[in-house]
């Protein structure tokens, strides 16, 4: 058991094992790049908006400040302009907000599909166990994610600093000019500074994408035993398939020995194959096969043949390519037509001299198999 636990990873995962890994929640989508994205495009549309939204908070201002003894007398009235008011902050960022909802969803639906993890609202005690809530707080991982975050901070703040101090005597020229300019500088002043800071971002968005996909591409590999026990639970226990397997072997094969007392003829090797044909012109295009088999079953076939009175006859090169070429209810080839139209007509032969008596009728003898249906191989043992 601990050679299992401690067993390499070394296997490919499989289909199975892939689909199972993210029902668990598992995906290879690095939160940075999402993060990244968000400020990027939150930055876009903030600075193609800036005109709408510069233009939408003057009007509010405007109202705000101007001095309305009505509207405070009336408690209704103020509601009512705190809710408008509402309404137009909302309207003016509603395409900042859309925006940040397709980043969050897109990314996430395009490089892990769409996952809907019910585990995690199943009530688990040991969610709410202390220790283990320790255990994970000072886990490796966690311990990485926190020197990862205070690295970006620095990272980030840094960036920040260092543009603002190069902008710094532009940050006082907006003291003198006009508020309208005021606040499209200042505006244009923030939106470099986290243009910069995205830019400044992409190397750790770089560096943690291809680590999410070694890791998770890591956890996906199996052991051996991992496989062989995939392999049980999908396709079930060989010994109890094989079970199954010899099973309705048993069956097919009682099934056909209830057909044989239907064949005209059978036609053997004379021990090794034996092909039990049926042929009514009536309602045939063909002659068909109900039973066939080797070794113990072909000597089965024979001895139902003759308990039921059924004409048997010893063609081998026949035998053996209907062996090989036909299947179980279904009609022989056309190539071999020929040569069973002899053995039929024999066998009607047979059903005459039974009838009305006379000479016997003689067996055909050297029946031609076509060259390229031929077939000369050893017979397998059935049974």
């Amino acid at each position: 058991m601990n050679d299992n636990i401690n067993e390499d990873k070394t296997e490919k995962p499989t289909e199975y094992h892939i689909k199972k890994f993210r029902k668990k929640g598992e995906t290879k989508y690095s939160r940075e790049l999402n993060a990244v994205l968000i400020l990027l495009c939150s930055s876009v549309i903030l600075w193609w908006c800036k005109e709408k939204i510069f233009f939408q908070f003057c009007q509010i201002m405007l109202h705000s400040l101007s001095f309305n003894s009505g509207i405070i007398k009336n408690k209704k009235d103020m509601i009512l302009d705190f809710l408008f008011y509402l309404k137009e902050v909302i309207i003016s960022f509603f395409p900042f907000f859309l925006c940040i909802v397709l980043i969050i969803i897109f990314p996430s639906i395009f490089f892990s599909g769409i996952q809907f993890n019910f585990r995690s609202l199943k009530f688990d005690l040991n969610k709410i166990n202390p220790i283990l809530g320790f255990k994970k707080i000072f886990s490796f991982k966690i311990i990485i994610e926190f020197f990862k975050l205070i690295f970006k901070i620095l990272l980030i703040g840094s960036i920040a600093y260092w543009y603002l101090f190069i902008c710094f005597s532009q940050v006082f020229i907006l003291l003198s000019e006009y508020p309208q300019d005021s606040f499209l500088h200042g505006f244009r002043i923030i939106c470099n500074c986290c243009v910069f800071m995205i830019l400044g971002l992409i190397p750790i968005v770089i560096l943690d994408v291809i680590w999410k996909e070694f890791s998770y591409y890591k956890k996906l590999k199996m052991t051996h035993q991992e496989k062989k026990d995939e392999y049980k639970e999908t396709e079930g226990n060989p010994n109890i398939k094989m079970r199954i397997r010899q099973r309705m072997k048993l069956i097919a094969n009682r099934r056909m020995m209830a057909d044989i007392p239907k064949a005209d003829v059978i036609i053997t090797n004379p021990i090794h194959y034996s092909i039990a044909l049926k042929y009514d012109y009536e309602c045939m295009s063909a002659p068909q096969v109900i039973a066939k088999g080797t070794g113990i079953i072909a000597v089965q076939i024979q001895k139902i043949g003759m308990k039921y009175d059924i004409s048997i006859i010893s063609a081998p090169s026949l035998a053996r390519s209907l062996y090989r070429y036909s299947e179980i209810g279904q009609y022989i080839p056309g190539p071999l037509y020929k040569a069973v139209a002899e053995v039929l007509a024999w066998v009607w032969k047979v059903k005459q001299w039974k009838k009305e008596g006379g000479v016997v009728p003689k067996k055909p003898k050297n029946i031609s198999v076509p060259s390229d249906l031929n077939f000369t191989g050893q017979y397998k043992k059935n049974g």
